[in-house]
C-alpha cells in the first residue's frame, strides 16, 4: 500500500519538477531556487525510486524504468557529494548545480519514454504519434524560447515559435539573431531542440527504451520500425541506438575537427572556441543550418577558412545521406576488411553475403554523387564573376563551390553573398533544395530517391517499358506511385502556400517568396532577405511548411486519412476504366 502510494507521488512529482526545471531556468534569481533545494529534490527522488525497487509485484517494464531513473539519479548525487565534501570544502559550484539539474532533465526524458510506450500500445496511428511530437516539441521550445533568460531582450510568441520549429524541423531559417537576440541559455535551448528534431524524439524514446524492454511487444516494435523507416521489426530498437551513437560519435568527432581548424580562437564573436564547435557539429550533422555568428559561415571571420568548410560539408553530407546507407556502407567496409585479413594471415577465402550493397544504397550513392558533382561545377561556372569574386584564390573557389552544393540541400549554410546571386543560380538552387537529402536522414526534401526513381520511370515509358527494371531488379508499382505522388503533393503545397504569402506580403518579389517558399518545405533554410521582414501571416504559413517538410506531407495525410484498423482483402477487382492521357 506504501509502495502504491509512493508510485502516486511519482506521478505528480514528475510535471512538478518540469514546471521548477523551467522556472528555475528563466528566473533563477528568485531564492526559492537556491542549490540546496536542487539537492533535496534529487535525494528525495532518488530514496522514492529505492523504495519502489523493493516491491516484487510492480510489473517488469515498469521497475526496469525505476531502475534507470534510480542510476541516474544516484550518479549524480554522488558525484555532487564528493565535489562539495572532497574538493571544494562544502561549497555548492556552478557545475554541481548544472551537473543536477541534468541529473533531472534526463529522469523527465525517461519517464516521457515510458508515458510514450503506453501511447505507443493506445493509440496505435503512427503517422499521428509521428505529427504530434513534432508539433509538441515546437510548441515547447517557443515557450522555453520566450523564458527571459533566453533571451536578450522580449520576443513575440511568433518569433519564438518560428525559431523553435526552424530548430526542430532542422530548417535553419531565422527572424531573429541567433549571436544577438539569445542568451547562453537561449542557444543551449536551439541547440537541444536541433538535435531532438534532427534524430526525432521518438528515436530517442526508442533509445531509451532499449534499457528497459522487457515486455517490449511486437505492436510497438511495428509502431517504432515506422519512425526509423524500416521494414522490419526484429532488432528495431538495436537500429534506434545504433542511430544515436552514431550521431553521438561523428558530432563528438565533429566538435574536435572544428575546434583545431579555428586559427584564431579569438575570432569567435561572443561564445567560447568548444561550445563554437559543439553547436556547428551538432548543427551540420543535423542540417539545421543554425550559428552563433551573426552572419552564419559568410561572417567574415570564417568566410575564408576553406578547412572549416570542408569539415561542416562532410558533416552534413553524412547528416543527409541516410543512416540506412551509412550502416550499409559501414557493413560492406567491414566485409571487405574481414575478406582481405582472411586471405592474408589465414589464407582461407571468405564469402561475402548475397547482395551487401542494396539497390536502395546504390541509388541513393549515385545520385547523392550525382548531384553534388554537377552542382559544384554549376555553382563555379555561374558565380565565378558574381559571389565567388571575393575569393581570390582557385581552390578557395572551387571549396565555395562545392560547399554550396551540398549546403544547398537542406543545410542551410552559406559561405556566398545570397544576395548577389545570379538568377540562374536562385533558380538552380531552388531546384536543389526541392530535391533535398535522402529517405531516413536528417534532412528534408522530396527526398534523392524519389527524384531518382520518378527520372528512371519517365525513361522506362519513353522506352515502351510497362515495368521500371534497375538492375536486373524489377520496382514495385507501389514505390513508383508513391514516389510520383510525393513529388506531386509538394508541388501543390508550395504553389498554395506561394499564393497565400503573396497575398499576405504583396509588396515582397515573387522570386524571393518562392525561393522563401522552397526552403521552408525543403527545410534548407537559406534566405534571399525577407525572413525577419515577412509578416506574422506570412510566417506561420512558413512555420506550418517546415512542420510538413520534415514530417513528410504523405505522413500528414496518412495520420489523418488512413484507416489503421485491420483491413481484410478481398479478392475482387473493378473492370478497368480507360482515361485519355496525352
Amino acid at each position: 500500500m506504501i509502495r502504491i502510494k509512493l508510485r502516486n507521488i511519482l506521478e505528480y512529482a514528475t510535471p512538478i519538477i518540469f514546471i521548477y526545471i523551467i522556472v528555475y531556468l528563466g528566473w533563477n534569481a528568485f531564492h526559492f531556487f537556491q542549490s540546496e533545494i536542487l539537492i533535496g529534490i534529487v535525494s528525495s527522488i532518488s530514496i522514492i525510486h529505492l523504495f519502489i525497487l523493493f516491491d516484487k509485484n510492480i510489473e517488469k517494464s515498469y521497475k526496469s524504468m525505476i531502475f534507470l531513473s534510480f542510476f541516474i539519479l544516484i550518479i549524480f548525487i554522488v558525484f555532487s557529494f564528493v565535489k562539495i565534501f572532497f574538493y571544494k570544502e562544502g561549497k555548492i559550484t556552478t557545475d554541481i548545480k548544472i551537473s543536477l539539474l541534468i541529473s533531472l532533465i534526463l529522469y523527465i526524458l525517461i519517464r516521457v519514454t515510458y508515458f510514450m510506450r503506453i501511447i505507443y500500445i493506445k493509440i496505435y496511428n503512427p503517422a499521428f504519434i509521428l505529427i504530434t511530437s513534432f508539433v509538441f516539441l515546437s510548441f515547447l521550445g517557443s515557450i522555453l524560447l520566450m523564458l527571459p533568460a533566453s533571451t536578450v531582450k522580449r520576443i513575440s510568441f511568433v518569433d519564438a515559435l518560428f525559431t523553435s520549429t526552424s530548430a526542430v524541423c532542422v530548417t535553419g531559417l531565422v527572424v531573429l539573431d541567433t549571436a544577438k537576440d539569445f542568451t547562453y541559455l537561449g542557444k543551449v535551448i536551439i541547440l537541444i531542440l536541433v538535435e531532438l528534431g534532427g534524430l526525432g524524439i521518438l528515436t530517442i524514446t526508442s533509445f531509451f527504451s532499449f534499457f528497459f524492454r522487457n515486455g517490449f511487444s511486437f505492436k510497438e516494435a511495428i509502431f517504432i520500425s515506422n519512425f526509423l523507416n524500416t521494414k522490419t521489426t526484429s532488432n528495431v530498437l538495436s537500429l534506434a541506438v545504433k542511430v544515436v551513437m552514431f550521431t553521438l560519435t561523428v558530432e563528438s568527432i565533429g566538435t574536435l575537427l572544428i575546434y583545431f581548424s579555428i586559427r584564431d580562437k579569438t575570432i569567435i564573436e561572443t561564445d567560447s572556441p568548444l561550445f563554437f564547435s559543439i553547436f556547428h557539429s551538432i548543427s551540420a550533422f543535423c542540417n539545421s543550418g543554425f550559428s552563433t555568428l551573426s552572419k552564419g559561415l559568410y561572417s567574415e571571420t570564417v568566410r575564408f577558412n576553406y578547412l572549416l568548410q570542408f569539415i561542416v560539408a562532410c558533416l552534413l553530407i553524412l547528416g543527409g545521406i541516410g543512416f540506412h546507407i551509412l550502416f550499409n556502407f559501414f557493413t560492406y567496409i567491414w566485409f571487405t576488411i574481414k575478406k582481405y585479413f582472411y586471405r592474408i594471415f589465414k589464407d582461407e577465402y571468405f564469402r561475402y553475403p548475397v547482395h551487401i550493397v542494396t539497390l536502395n544504397t546504390k541509388i541513393v550513392v549515385f545520385t547523392t554523387f550525382f548531384l553534388l558533382f554537377f552542382g559544384t561545377i554549376f555553382y563555379y561556372v555561374s558565380e565565378y564573376y558574381c559571389s565567388l569574386s571575393e575569393h581570390s584564390s582557385f581552390y578557395g573557389k572551387w571549396m565555395a563551390s562545392f560547399f554550396s552544393s551540398a549546403t544547398s540541400r537542406t543545410a542551410g549554410f552559406h559561405v556566398l553573398n545570397m544576395s548577389s546571386l545570379a538568377p540562374v543560380t536562385i533558380f538552380f538552387t531552388i531546384f536543389l533544395m526541392w530535391i533535398g537529402a535522402s529517405p531516413a536522414s536528417t534532412g528534408g526534401g522530396i527526398k534523392t530517391s524519389t527524384f531518382a526513381l520518378a527520372l528512371m520511370n519517365i525513361v522506362s515509358l519513353s522506352k515502351g517499358k510497362k515495368r521500371l527494371e534497375i538492375q536486373r531488379k524489377e520496382i514495385s508499382s507501389e514505390s513508383v506511385r508513391l514516389a510520383f505522388s510525393i513529388i506531386i503533393l509538394s508541388l501543390i503545397v508550395i504553389y498554395i502556400s506561394i499564393l497565400m504569402i503573396i497575398i499576405l506580403d504583396p509588396k515582397k518579389d515573387i522570386l524571393s517568396i518562392s525561393f522563401e517558399v522552397f526552403s521552408a518545405f525543403s527545410t534548407a533554410g537559406l534566405s534571399l532577405g525577407i525572413t525577419s521582414n515577412l509578416s506574422n501571416g506570412s510566417k506561420l504559413v512558413l512555420i506550418c511548411l517546415m512542420l510538413l517538410g520534415r514530417i513528410g506531407v504523405f505522413n500528414v495525410m496518412i495520420g489523418l486519412l488512413r484507416n489503421h484498423r485491420i483491413n481484410y482483402h478481398y479478392c475482387y477487382r473493378y473492370p478497368i476504366g480507360d482515361i485519355l492521357i496525352n
